[in-house]
């Protein structure tokens, strides 16, 4: 889908995202069974547009903005959470790389916009876990670029990727990790898989183990400037942890949505009336209500923060809060479908029931980053005044 800058044609990413989850959610039982890439699922986002969404419309993108992108993300996830959470970090990625903006950010909007190329990013690391600005993978000069040697874990959407979002480190002037961002297209050689997912949950997200061994990077593919990588981070967090948060407020909807469809036409013989008749089951459903607008809520304000004003006047505040939203959403969300599973009863645990799916799906919520451990530390030294990173962290 190319879009021309003054063209009045819009694609209305929410009513896409819709129409795409219906058909998603009839594969998503099979692809969780078999533990398979959706090379299908993402075949059609790729086709009908969707992977250009966060693409800027002067680029021929969607041009879409921070809310329509969870709202979108979270529908999608309603139908099948692991192709939402597998493109997310394609769509969420993308927004984060313009606004740094660039010569590789302009050929990713043309591979994307034109070729339909589609990213992966690969920041998780062993050791590392959620501090992502601290890369352990090694960059070493060369000519006309780097070397690049380490591992990467948890590489969401690997299978289908044509450019890999990578993270590293150099050596700078003082002697220091200095940490670097590439866009790289993926190589003939120099990236292996060492693990392929095989997880409880989010099972076709293609979330690979890679080794990167003396991968040849040009300078050209660096992502902004050498040490922009925590800024890009501090600037772009709203669009990664909204969008994270949004997939997994969607699997709660999507509970929602199967609980209170079920308990209106499951009978109890001995009532001779629908389980929804049932106190108990009214009462676990409006707190599922109520928890999901919660949820909804903390989001939907994250989302419509100044993150502009904020980014200035307090980036370090700014990260933090959206930190704080992200574990919150997914807390909630966990909760929510915990009691869905609670009202359903056993049948919840067949693995023909799509319950089971999100809750093994919803889980990832709570372990995914940020550390919520880290998070809470930070988010309560920053609001009584002490120093987020003084060290030592604790006394005694």
């Amino acid at each position: 889908m190319t879009v021309t800058q003054d063209s009045p044609a819009r694609t209305d990413f929410v009513a896409l995202a819709r129409k795409l989850a219906g058909r998603f959610a009839g594969r998503a039982a099979e692809h969780d069974r078999a533990g398979d890439f959706p090379h299908d699922n993402i075949a059609e986002l790729v086709s009908s547009g969707y992977t250009a969404m966060t693409v800027p419309r002067e680029h021929g993108g969607g041009g879409a903005g921070l809310e329509e992108l969870c709202r979108a993300q979270e529908a999608l996830a309603a139908g099948c959470a692991s192709t939402a959470f597998a493109v997310n970090m394609h769509v969420h990625g993308i927004a984060m790389i313009a606004g740094i903006g660039g010569p590789a950010a302009e050929r990713a909007y043309r591979a994307i916009v034109e070729d339909g190329a589609v990213i992966a990013g690969g920041f998780s690391e062993p050791g590392v876990g959620g501090n992502w600005w601290h890369p352990t993978t090694k960059a070493q000069p060369v000519k006309g670029g780097y070397l690049l040697n380490g591992r990467k874990g948890f590489f969401t959407g690997f299978p289908a990727a044509d450019l890999l979002f990578l993270s590293a480190a150099r050596t700078d002037d003082r002697g220091l990790p200095e940490p670097v961002g590439f866009l790289v297209p993926r190589p003939e050689r120099g990236v292996r898989v060492t693990a392929e997912w095989d997880a409880a949950g989010m099972r076709a997200t293609g979330s690979h183990s890679l080794l990167l061994e003396d991968l040849f990077v040009a300078d050209a593919h660096m992502v902004g400037q050498p040490g922009t990588l925590p800024l890009m981070f501090m600037q772009g967090v709203h669009w990664a942890w909204c969008s994270f948060a949004s997939v997994f407020l969607g699997i709660a909807r999507g509970a929602l949505e199967t609980v209170v469809r079920e308990q209106r036409s499951r009978t109890l013989h001995v009532l001779d009336r629908t389980v929804a008749h049932l106190p108990g089951v009214q009462f676990r459903v409006a707190e599922m209500r109520t928890r999901l607008a919660a949820a909804e809520a903390h989001l939907y304000q994250a989302v419509r923060a100044d993150h502009d004003a904020a980014i200035v006047t307090d980036p370090l505040g700014h990260y933090i809060e959206m930190s704080v939203m992200k574990n919150s959403v997914c807390r909630l969300a966990h909760e929510v479908v915990t009691l869905a599973m609670q009202v359903q009863g056993g049948s919840a645990l067949m693995s023909a029931h799509p319950l089971q799916r999100a809750y093994r799906d919803v889980v990832a919520g709570l372990l995914v980053p940020p550390n919520s451990d880290v998070t809470a530390e930070w988010a309560g030294k920053h609001a009584l005044g002490v120093p987020v990173f003084a060290e030592p962290r604790w006394e005694g």
